[in-house]
Protein backbone atom coordinates (compact mmCIF):
# COMPACT_ATOMS: atom_id res chain seq x y z
CA UNK A 1 0.00 0.00 0.00
CA UNK A 2 1.78 2.95 -1.08
CA UNK A 3 1.74 6.11 2.02
CA UNK A 4 -1.11 8.75 -0.10
CA UNK A 5 -3.27 5.42 -0.49
CA UNK A 6 -3.05 4.93 2.94
CA UNK A 7 -3.75 8.15 3.97
CA UNK A 8 -6.31 8.49 2.14
CA UNK A 9 -8.15 5.26 4.12
CA UNK A 10 -6.92 6.74 7.60
CA UNK A 11 -8.57 10.25 6.67
CA UNK A 12 -11.76 8.63 5.73
CA UNK A 13 -11.46 6.66 8.80
CA UNK A 14 -11.56 9.69 11.12
CA UNK A 15 -14.06 11.39 8.86
CA UNK A 16 -16.42 8.78 9.94
CA UNK A 17 -19.29 10.00 12.60
CA UNK A 18 -21.00 8.34 15.20
CA UNK A 19 -24.23 5.71 14.78
CA UNK A 20 -26.84 8.19 15.65
CA UNK A 21 -28.53 7.02 18.87
CA UNK A 22 -31.55 5.42 17.19
CA UNK A 23 -29.80 2.72 15.57
CA UNK A 24 -28.46 1.18 18.64
CA UNK A 25 -30.20 -1.91 19.99
CA UNK A 26 -33.54 -1.18 22.01
CA UNK A 27 -32.89 -3.81 25.04
CA UNK A 28 -36.32 -2.63 26.17
CA UNK A 29 -37.84 -4.70 23.35
CA UNK A 30 -35.77 -7.71 23.98
CA UNK A 31 -36.71 -7.35 27.26
CA UNK A 32 -40.71 -7.16 26.78
CA UNK A 33 -40.80 -9.87 24.04
CA UNK A 34 -41.36 -12.71 25.55
CA UNK A 35 -43.51 -16.04 24.75
CA UNK A 36 -45.87 -17.66 27.06
CA UNK A 37 -45.26 -21.17 27.80
CA UNK A 38 -47.73 -22.62 25.15
CA UNK A 39 -46.54 -19.98 22.92
CA UNK A 40 -42.85 -20.53 23.61
CA UNK A 41 -43.14 -24.02 22.64
CA UNK A 42 -45.38 -23.76 19.33
CA UNK A 43 -42.42 -21.12 18.21
CA UNK A 44 -39.75 -23.43 18.66
CA UNK A 45 -41.27 -26.00 17.27
CA UNK A 46 -42.09 -24.48 14.27
CA UNK A 47 -38.08 -22.74 14.43
CA UNK A 48 -37.02 -26.00 14.55
CA UNK A 49 -39.06 -27.39 11.58
CA UNK A 50 -38.04 -24.28 9.37
CA UNK A 51 -34.75 -25.81 8.85
CA UNK A 52 -34.95 -29.27 9.16
CA UNK A 53 -35.24 -29.95 12.76
CA UNK A 54 -37.74 -32.56 14.82
CA UNK A 55 -39.35 -31.80 18.13
CA UNK A 56 -40.73 -34.65 19.48
CA UNK A 57 -43.02 -33.69 23.08
CA UNK A 58 -43.07 -36.21 25.21
CA UNK A 59 -43.37 -37.47 28.88
CA UNK A 60 -40.40 -37.74 31.39
CA UNK A 61 -41.92 -41.43 31.93
CA UNK A 62 -42.23 -41.82 28.16
CA UNK A 63 -38.63 -40.72 27.21
CA UNK A 64 -36.94 -43.55 27.12
CA UNK A 65 -39.01 -45.29 25.06
CA UNK A 66 -39.44 -42.38 22.72
CA UNK A 67 -35.32 -42.21 22.36
CA UNK A 68 -35.04 -45.90 21.51
CA UNK A 69 -37.84 -46.08 19.23
CA UNK A 70 -35.78 -43.14 16.78
CA UNK A 71 -32.53 -45.32 17.51
CA UNK A 72 -34.56 -47.95 16.30
CA UNK A 73 -35.99 -46.03 13.10
CA UNK A 74 -32.64 -44.54 12.40
CA UNK A 75 -30.97 -48.73 12.80
CA UNK A 76 -28.56 -47.09 15.17
CA UNK A 77 -26.19 -50.01 16.27
CA UNK A 78 -23.54 -47.83 18.16
CA UNK A 79 -24.35 -44.80 20.32
CA UNK A 80 -22.49 -42.10 21.84
CA UNK A 81 -23.91 -41.27 25.12
CA UNK A 82 -22.90 -39.75 28.63
CA UNK A 83 -22.12 -42.07 31.76
CA UNK A 84 -23.47 -39.51 33.43
CA UNK A 85 -26.76 -39.10 30.94
CA UNK A 86 -29.99 -40.01 32.90
CA UNK A 87 -31.34 -41.62 30.53
CA UNK A 88 -27.68 -44.33 29.66
CA UNK A 89 -28.46 -47.26 32.03
CA UNK A 90 -32.53 -47.22 31.15
CA UNK A 91 -31.42 -47.31 27.26
CA UNK A 92 -28.91 -49.73 28.25
CA UNK A 93 -31.26 -52.57 29.94
CA UNK A 94 -33.98 -51.91 27.34
CA UNK A 95 -31.96 -52.42 24.25
CA UNK A 96 -29.11 -54.75 24.55
CA UNK A 97 -28.49 -55.03 20.82
CA UNK A 98 -27.23 -51.55 20.66
CA UNK A 99 -23.63 -50.86 21.71
CA UNK A 100 -23.94 -48.09 24.63
CA UNK A 101 -20.45 -45.91 24.47
CA UNK A 102 -19.38 -43.19 26.10
CA UNK A 103 -16.48 -40.61 24.75
CA UNK A 104 -14.02 -41.76 27.22
CA UNK A 105 -10.59 -41.49 25.24
CA UNK A 106 -8.71 -38.74 23.22
CA UNK A 107 -9.95 -38.04 19.47
CA UNK A 108 -6.68 -39.36 18.02
CA UNK A 109 -7.26 -42.90 19.72
CA UNK A 110 -10.27 -43.59 17.88
CA UNK A 111 -11.06 -40.81 15.13
CA UNK A 112 -12.17 -43.63 12.22
CA UNK A 113 -14.40 -45.30 14.60
CA UNK A 114 -16.24 -41.68 15.64
CA UNK A 115 -16.64 -40.69 12.23
CA UNK A 116 -17.37 -43.98 10.44
CA UNK A 117 -18.72 -46.59 13.04
CA UNK A 118 -20.94 -44.26 15.04
CA UNK A 119 -24.53 -43.89 14.16
CA UNK A 120 -25.69 -41.27 16.65
CA UNK A 121 -25.10 -39.35 19.60
CA UNK A 122 -27.44 -38.40 22.81
CA UNK A 123 -26.40 -35.49 24.83
CA UNK A 124 -28.48 -32.82 27.13
CA UNK A 125 -28.81 -29.16 26.30
CA UNK A 126 -27.98 -26.37 28.34
CA UNK A 127 -30.91 -24.28 27.32
CA UNK A 128 -33.59 -23.82 24.02
CA UNK A 129 -34.88 -20.67 22.77
CA UNK A 130 -37.93 -20.06 21.23
CA UNK A 131 -37.39 -17.03 19.05
CA UNK A 132 -35.11 -18.85 17.31
CA UNK A 133 -35.65 -22.36 17.88
CA UNK A 134 -32.10 -22.77 18.37
CA UNK A 135 -30.54 -25.18 21.14
CA UNK A 136 -27.74 -24.18 23.53
CA UNK A 137 -25.70 -26.61 24.28
CA UNK A 138 -22.29 -26.12 26.65
CA UNK A 139 -20.18 -29.37 25.95
CA UNK A 140 -17.81 -30.90 28.68
CA UNK A 141 -15.70 -33.60 29.33
CA UNK A 142 -18.00 -36.24 28.95
CA UNK A 143 -20.01 -34.75 26.67
CA UNK A 144 -17.56 -32.61 23.97
CA UNK A 145 -18.37 -31.04 20.84
CA UNK A 146 -17.42 -33.60 18.49
CA UNK A 147 -20.51 -35.70 19.73
CA UNK A 148 -23.21 -33.12 18.45
CA UNK A 149 -21.02 -32.43 15.14
CA UNK A 150 -19.78 -35.94 14.13
CA UNK A 151 -22.76 -38.77 14.01
CA UNK A 152 -25.31 -38.25 11.81
CA UNK A 153 -28.01 -38.39 14.12
CA UNK A 154 -28.49 -36.52 17.20
CA UNK A 155 -30.35 -36.64 19.49
CA UNK A 156 -30.90 -33.61 21.77
CA UNK A 157 -33.30 -33.92 25.63
CA UNK A 158 -34.18 -30.41 26.48
CA UNK A 159 -36.64 -30.33 29.67
CA UNK A 160 -39.39 -27.53 28.96
CA UNK A 161 -38.47 -25.98 32.20
CA UNK A 162 -35.29 -24.69 30.07
CA UNK A 163 -36.90 -23.00 27.31
CA UNK A 164 -36.85 -19.40 27.18
CA UNK A 165 -38.18 -17.62 25.13
CA UNK A 166 -34.82 -15.76 23.51
CA UNK A 167 -30.87 -15.35 23.92
CA UNK A 168 -31.66 -12.31 25.85
CA UNK A 169 -33.51 -13.73 28.49
CA UNK A 170 -31.60 -16.53 29.29
CA UNK A 171 -28.07 -14.39 29.65
CA UNK A 172 -29.66 -11.81 31.75
CA UNK A 173 -32.02 -14.33 34.16
CA UNK A 174 -28.85 -16.30 34.69
CA UNK A 175 -26.17 -13.56 34.47
CA UNK A 176 -24.09 -14.06 32.02
CA UNK A 177 -22.22 -11.08 32.72
CA UNK A 178 -18.91 -12.82 34.45
CA UNK A 179 -16.85 -15.15 32.42
CA UNK A 180 -18.28 -17.34 30.48
CA UNK A 181 -18.43 -20.98 28.99
CA UNK A 182 -15.05 -21.54 26.92
CA UNK A 183 -17.22 -23.09 23.99
CA UNK A 184 -20.60 -22.92 23.82
CA UNK A 185 -22.62 -24.09 20.72
CA UNK A 186 -26.17 -22.65 19.51
CA UNK A 187 -27.92 -25.44 17.58
CA UNK A 188 -30.80 -24.83 14.69
CA UNK A 189 -31.07 -27.97 12.97
CA UNK A 190 -28.61 -30.55 11.50
CA UNK A 191 -25.90 -29.35 9.82
CA UNK A 192 -25.65 -27.25 6.37
CA UNK A 193 -23.93 -25.55 3.45
CA UNK A 194 -24.70 -23.77 0.99
CA UNK A 195 -22.55 -23.39 -2.31
CA UNK A 196 -21.87 -20.10 -4.40
CA UNK A 197 -25.22 -20.49 -5.78
CA UNK A 198 -26.77 -20.48 -2.69
CA UNK A 199 -27.95 -23.90 -2.97
CA UNK A 200 -28.75 -25.07 0.80
CA UNK A 201 -27.47 -28.46 1.78
CA UNK A 202 -28.58 -30.42 5.16
CA UNK A 203 -26.33 -32.61 6.30
CA UNK A 204 -22.61 -31.83 4.65
CA UNK A 205 -20.67 -31.68 7.25
CA UNK A 206 -21.98 -33.12 10.42
CA UNK A 207 -25.38 -34.64 11.55
CA UNK A 208 -28.17 -35.24 8.98
CA UNK A 209 -30.97 -35.61 11.39
CA UNK A 210 -31.40 -33.43 14.89
CA UNK A 211 -34.25 -34.92 16.86
CA UNK A 212 -35.00 -32.90 20.14
CA UNK A 213 -36.65 -34.50 22.83
CA UNK A 214 -39.06 -31.72 24.55
CA UNK A 215 -39.45 -33.49 27.94
CA UNK A 216 -42.86 -32.14 29.85
CA UNK A 217 -40.71 -32.12 33.50
CA UNK A 218 -43.09 -29.49 34.55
Amino acid sequence: MTPSARQTILNRLRERTPLPASTQPDFSVMESRRWSLKNGIERFIAQQASVHGEVLRVSQAGLTAAVLEQLQQANARRVLIAPGQPLRDDLVASAPDIDFHGYDQPIEAWQSELFHQTDAAITGCHAGLADTGSLVVIPGSEEPRLMTLAPPLHIAVLPVSRLFSSWYQLITEEDWTGPMPTNTLLISGPSKTADIEQTLVYGAHGPKTLTVFLVDDR
